[in-house]
């Protein structure tokens, strides 16, 4: 059940690459076709987004156990050097786009875009809205509320660039047609704005590499405190397996739990959800839970926590 989710909430994180880099694509074509450095800007920095986005994909210890992404997220070398090339391209690409708005404000003549390339902004920004609206409900819906945090971040400097863009455009546009040539510099100087994001965005990427370390399994002792923290449940039969692992100050647990088979998988979800966000609640350092449930199996009246109000069998109550 755990599993299906986590590949659905993997296909949903994909689809937002895919759609960023296609608004991306969008944006850079009518940004060189309109000469306007501050779009193009824009567009580099969605593009950059997505990046980032599969940077944190690739190093994140959760999602689905096969498929192309699967793999390179288990192979430490290869996601370490698409890691570092996805860097390395994303700071490149900033001073590049910095370095051509420095020629642009320092031209004699600078051009203002045209009226399609301003249109072009506004349908970017509402696809870019709703592809982020489907993104964080999906999250928040399936009880994943640090991959919303995450796509919220995103968004909030993706907006950022896009507004800094929006408003050099539209300064540029007021000063050619109001033949005010101090306002034509408005479009290089967003440019240069959205170059420094970009230049932000590269950095990060390279200290989220700079700092993965190998995994290191916790000591047992460590791990004992998760485990009597999820026995506390209302609801849970036993822990069937639990392995919690250290990478760098954060800590990720596997746990699968056993529930009543009486109830159902609707009631069973929950209760996983309930010990997933006390553990995250508890401790702090626990970055990610992975939380399973299967139905406890016996051929005897077994200890249970949890006890429906028809339930007629004859058990032992914890």
């Amino acid at each position: 059940m755990n599993s299906e989710r986590n590949r659905s909430l993997e296909t949903a994180a994909l689809s937002g690459i895919v759609g960023n880099l296609a608004l991306a694509v969008l944006k850079g074509t009518v940004g060189y076709a309109a000469n306007s450095k501050a779009l193009m800007g824009d567009a580099l920095h969605t593009a950059a987004d997505s990046a980032s986005r599969l940077q944190e994909m690739l190093f994140s210890k959760g999602g689905a156990d096969h498929g192309m992404l699967a793999r390179l997220r288990n192979g430490e070398k290869v996601r370490t050097v698409i890691s570092v090339v996805l860097a390395i391209l994303v700071l490149m690409s900033g001073l590049q786009l910095a370095i051509s708005a420095i020629r642009s404000l320092s031209s004699s003549e600078p051009q203002a875009p045209g009226l399609y390339a301003l249109i072009t902004v506004f349908i970017a920004l509402v696809l870019r809205e709703a592809l982020f609206q489907f993104q964080y409900r999906y999250s928040i819906k399936h009880g994943h509320k640090a991959e919303a945090d995450r796509y919220a971040n995103h968004e909030r400097y993706s907006l950022y660039a896009s507004l800094i863009a929006l408003i050099g455009m539209i300064g540029a546009m007021t000063g050619e047609a109001m033949e005010w040539p101090a306002l034509l510099y408005l479009d290089p100087t967003a440019a240069l704005l959205v170059a420094c994001l970009v230049l932000r965005k590269g950095y990060l990427m390279v200290m989220n590499t700079a700092y993965q370390v190998p995994a290191q399994p916790l000591q047992e002792e460590d791990s004992q405190r998760f485990m009597e923290t999820i026995q506390r449940v209302y609801g849970i039969v036993t822990v069937e397996h639990l392995h919690a692992q250290e990478t760098g100050h954060f800590i990720t647990v596997d746990v699968t739990i056993s529930v009543n088979p009486r109830i159902t998988v609707q009631e069973a979800q929950e209760i996983a959800d309930r010990a997933k966000n006390l553990l995250l609640a508890r401790f702090p350092q626990v970055s990610h839970v992975q939380m399973q449930f299967i139905s406890y199996q016996a051929g005897y009246p077994y200890k249970s926590n949890y006890e429906l109000p028809d339930n007629d069998a004859s058990s032992l109550l914890q």
